[in-house]
């Protein structure tokens, strides 16, 4: 039963769901002044989970005859057996109906905009198929978690702080995905799949990847200056700039060792940029509490 369980969870890669709950949560305690309910964090938290889970089981179901053939996705768990297709699918439609039923309790228009969020996930599990936009329409999957922790809290849209962390994240997620893609550029080419690298190049991908982290940090600034924060936020971005700087510069660069100029993905890419989530996660909580927030306890439901 465990080892079951450790399939699922490594078929939808369940720590990577740390890259957009951050943002999510930062936009929830913003929104309720740095006071959600207890109740309201656990249905926000668990419709992101929901969400997540059927996207990436949906994804796997599509992209399973390509994941067999191709080396470095070969050993994933639909292509190794370890879960049937027909597995993940169940796995997906629970997942979704649970993610609307969750946002029933929520709020009416989380309820209302469930189907669509769920219809995006879907778009973006085929678009690789035709379009190398596909690590943008990635990053705008993850940056709607902010946008629902809004509507959970707010039960409106408007315009409103969470747009800007929509932007941060889509621009933080495609950034790295574009780099992440340089592993298959080869066997996209050969199986005629669209992706940054196939359609500009290796070197474009890394020069690209710069410009959208620097957007990125555009729009935190903005979120920054929309919340009303200033010095401890201010300190926060800077000091997330300096080290998505780093990044750009010691660690996503050409194997200059060899003459093909060959780049090197660091292994460690996907949890370096998870703690950038989780950095700015802290920056927030930081600010709301030393800069706007009065505090009172207890933590109210």
């Amino acid at each position: 039963m465990f080892e079951k369980l450790k399939d699922y969870s490594n078929l939808i890669v369940l720590p990577h769901s740390v890259f957009a709950l951050p943002f999510a949560l930062a936009s929830l305690l913003v929104a309720t002044n740095g006071h959600p309910s207890l109740r309201l964090s656990l249905l926000v938290i668990l419709a992101m989970v929901l969400a997540r889970t059927f996207g990436m089981a949906y994804n796997r179901v599509v992209d399973a005859e390509l994941d067999a053939q191709n080396p470095r996705t070969e050993n994933r768990e639909i292509p190794k057996g370890k879960v049937t297709k027909r597995q993940a699918q169940i796995l997906a439609w629970v997942c979704g109906m649970g993610f609307v039923g969750t946002c029933y309790f929520i709020n009416g228009l989380a309820f209302n905009f469930a189907p669509l969020v769920l219809a995006v996930l879907l778009f973006y599990s085929h678009t690789k198929r035709f379009t190398w936009l596909c690590h943008v329409i990635l990053g705008f999957c993850l940056g709607m978690a902010p946008v629902g922790a809004w509507i959970a809290a707010k039960g409106f849209v408007g315009v409103s702080e969470s747009f800007w962390l929509l932007g941060a994240v889509t621009f933080f997620v495609a950034g790295f995905d574009i780099l992440y893609s340089i592993q298959d550029v080869d066997f996209d080419k050969a199986h005629g799949l669209h992706s940054w690298a196939t359609q500009w190049g290796v070197s474009s991908c890394l020069k690209a990847s710069r410009y959208f982290h620097v957007g990125m940090l555009a729009f935190l600034a903005g979120f920054g200056g929309f919340c009303g924060f200033s010095t401890v936020y201010t300190g926060g971005v800077g000091f997330l700039g300096v080290f998505l700087f780093y990044q750009h510069n010691k660690i996503y660069v050409y194997d200059r060792d060899h003459k093909n100029q060959a780049f090197k993905l660091p292994i460690d890419i996907l949890p370096i940029n998870g703690g950038v989530s989780v950095i700015f996660l802290l920056v927030v909580i930081i600010s709301l509490y030393t800069e706007t927030v009065t505090w009172h306890l207890p933590w109210p439901f």
